[in-house]
């Protein structure tokens, strides 16, 4: 069954999937993603400091623009996704991010030079009281120059950034399970 993400990005220039298995009900999961807890992203912290370090050493000053995510859609029960756009190889610059306000300004945005990125979670059965949560990635440039730009940069933080998915994965799990 396609996803509620191929629909904005059907081919991606770079995807990415992780997945782990939760002894939980579906609701329980469901529940968890729709209401991050800080505790999700507290081990992550560590990779948004190198991400501003950089940006310190390259423009002189931290991180300004740091993606911001808009709802996209969603399947109550199984998948959400939340979509931006930016020039994220851009760090420090103000130019980074293209505001977007909803699904359609998402599907419709096509300025040269961005990539428009989008970041799901689903849920899929795994058997008897147990639910699969995948995230995945999937990122499009607008442009050949913005593909170019972003796959260097996806080549150096593609590492960091399943970190982070698996750092999220691992604390719904958590608080799931308890």
């Amino acid at each position: 069954m396609p996803t509620l993400a191929e629909g904005f990005i059907p081919v991606p220039d770079a995807s990415e999937r992780h997945a782990i298995v939760i002894a939980a009900s579906r609701e329980r999961v469901w529940a968890a993603v729709r209401r991050p807890d800080p505790s999700d992203i507290r081990l992550v912290k560590p990779l948004f400091a190198a991400r501003n370090l950089i940006s310190r050493l390259l423009h002189g000053h931290e991180q300004r623009d740091m993606p911001a995510f808009t709802p996209l859609a969603e399947e109550p029960g199984r998948e959400v996704v939340l979509g931006t756009v930016g020039q994220w190889w851009r760090l420090g610059r103000s130019e980074g991010v293209a505001p977007i306000g909803d699904a359609q300004a998402f599907s419709a945005f096509d300025r040269p030079g961005y990539a428009k990125g989008t970041f799901s979670f689903l849920l899929e059965e795994a058997g008897p009281g147990r639910v699969r949560l995948v995230t995945e990635t999937r990122v499009a440039a607008t442009s050949p120059d913005a593909r170019r730009a972003f796959l260097r940069y996806w080549r150096l933080i593609r590492l960091g950034s399943g970190l982070v998915r698996w750092a999220i994965l691992s604390s719904i799990k958590a608080r799931t399970s308890r």
